[in-house]
């Protein structure tokens, strides 16, 4: 009986060992650091630091937020890219990403190839361990901690239009936008954003643009157009006691908020604070699914929606066509 156990004690300890040299050990926290900064930029605008931002190939392509380019049109606008292992060097722009805040540059060919960080093959999963890098507040190589707080990417309305995100439970400060966020291994999953923040106040929520959008614009290397109705919405369950008294109380919709008057869905006769009922014929009640209906869309093409007014009251259908955000 014995020797059964030892038999089996052996064969035990033989399997651990075999299943233990087919895992790669997670690195720690200060090797993920090592390996990201010789990949990270900062990223300068006439001079000036606009953000952060990641080399992601061994050619040269570096990632970074649309946001934190100027408007394009105006002339003469220098780009650079500067850091400490590669010291100051000009980038091109080679692609734009609107919808998830996504700019794609270009360093100068070099005979060696670049420094650069591996895209991740998954997006980690909520409550993982995650890295943002960048240069917050004007301070360089700054490494941040943070976890996925989400199981999987939604919207955000900010500059104007709904981006898709992921949330990460960490605070992002001014200067790391356009900053990877690397999972545990020290590979690149997302691009900081924006963040969650109540009259200026951050609340422990970033916004980073999610992995299959960077996979995208790295294959295609071509502007990605997003459509929008140029207008934000919000839940009802979210909007004051005040204003949901007065509203039937089987109405579902969503409230429309921060139009541009001049917009498409403005001049097609929607107003401020009007109920969406319907789109494209279905009832909407959640952001996710406006937004989700509107990206079905391409910029140029219609898309129908029934609306009230904010008792309501006095609905009306409206045709409205879709523009690309910019």
């Amino acid at each position: 009986m014995s020797s059964l156990r030892l038999m089996f004690a052996a064969l035990l300890a033989a399997l651990a060992l075999g299943g233990a040299g087919c895992v790669t050990p997670i690195p720690s926290a200060a090797a993920v650091y090592e390996r990201v900064q010789p990949a990270a930029v900062e990223i300068l605008v006439n001079g000036r630091m606009a953000g952060s931002g990641s080399i992601v190939d061994a050619g040269g392509s570096v990632l970074i937020a649309a946001h934190m380019l100027p408007n394009l049109a105006e002339p003469d606008i220098k780009l650079e890219a500067h850091s400490p292992v590669l010291g100051r060097h000009p980038v091109q722009l080679v692609a734009l990403d609107r919808g998830h805040d996504l700019a794609l540059l270009q360093l100068p060919v070099r005979p060696t190839a670049y420094p650069h960080l591996q895209l991740a093959r998954r997006a980690p999963r909520p409550g993982e361990p995650v890295y943002l890098y960048g240069a917050p507040v004007f301070r360089h190589d700054v490494m941040i901690a943070g976890r996925v707080a989400r199981v999987r990417p939604t919207y955000e309305f900010y500059g104007g239009a709904f981006r898709e995100i992921v949330h990460i439970s960490a605070i992002s400060p001014i200067g790391t936008s356009g900053g990877p966020w690397v999972n545990a291994r020290g590979q690149i999953f997302g691009v900081q954003s924006a963040a969650m923040t109540i009259k200026g106040g951050h609340q422990g929520i970033a916004y980073a643009a999610p992995l299959a959008s960077l996979q995208t614009l790295l294959e295609t290397r071509r502007d990605q157009a997003t459509p929008t109705l140029q207008m934000g919405v919000e839940e009802l369950w979210s909007q004051e006691p005040g204003f949901l008294k007065p509203l039937p109380g089987s109405l579902r919709g969503l409230v429309v908020r921060q139009l541009q008057p001049n917009g498409t869905a403005g001049r097609a006769g929607l107003k401020e604070w009007d109920i969406i009922t319907t789109l494209d014929g279905w009832p909407v009640e959640r952001t996710e699914d406006y937004v989700n209906t509107l990206r079905r869309h391409r910029p140029g093409e219609t898309i129908r929606l029934r609306a009230t007014d904010r008792t309501g009251k006095n609905p009306r259908d409206l045709t409205i066509r879709l523009v690309p955000i910019q």
